[in-house]
């Protein structure tokens, strides 16, 4: 395996600097339409996303998932907050990876804008996954089993 750098960006707003490194078995040409950034707190791991996620960048976006449930974080934090366009491919990657956590990982979607919630909620998705309007209330919010405060 080889250690590579991610960076998917389009537009000349984005920075050409790699977004985050990830571990890659095969190297592919990036997704011009979205960036990725990961980060860990505890065992909580975040990955942010930035752009379109649609039918061409679900499949990278996918992969990138699978690869952070690979680590089998506690819980794994989706911020949809800079996404612009969350198509019905994009539902099937939040689907497919609710279904891979499981048990063991527990999943939280940040949706703070109207193009991410209004496609999760015209999907009835919003009764399947756990929904936050910002990042750090999916960090803080207790998660299954865990003591309120």
């Amino acid at each position: 395996m080889k250690l590579s750098a991610l960076t998917i960006r389009r537009g000349p707003d984005f920075a050409p600097e790699p977004v985050v490194p990830l571990v890659f078995g095969t190297r592919r040409a990036p997704s011009p339409g979205l960036r990725l950034g990961e980060e860990l707190i505890g065992r909580t791991a975040i990955l942010a996303l930035d752009g379109e996620f649609d039918s061409y960048t679900a499949p990278e976006v996918d992969r990138v998932l699978d690869l952070v449930l690979r680590r089998c974080p506690q819980r794994l934090v989706v911020d949809l907050a800079r996404v612009r366009v969350l198509s019905s491919a994009g539902l099937e990657v939040l689907v497919a990876c609710h279904r891979r956590a499981g048990p063991r990982t527990d999943l939280r979607v940040v949706a703070a804008t109207r193009s991410t919630w209004r496609p999760l909620r015209i999907a009835r998705l919003h009764e399947t996954l756990v929904i936050h309007s910002s990042r750090a209330a999916a960090v803080a919010a207790p998660g299954f089993g865990e003591p309120r405060a």
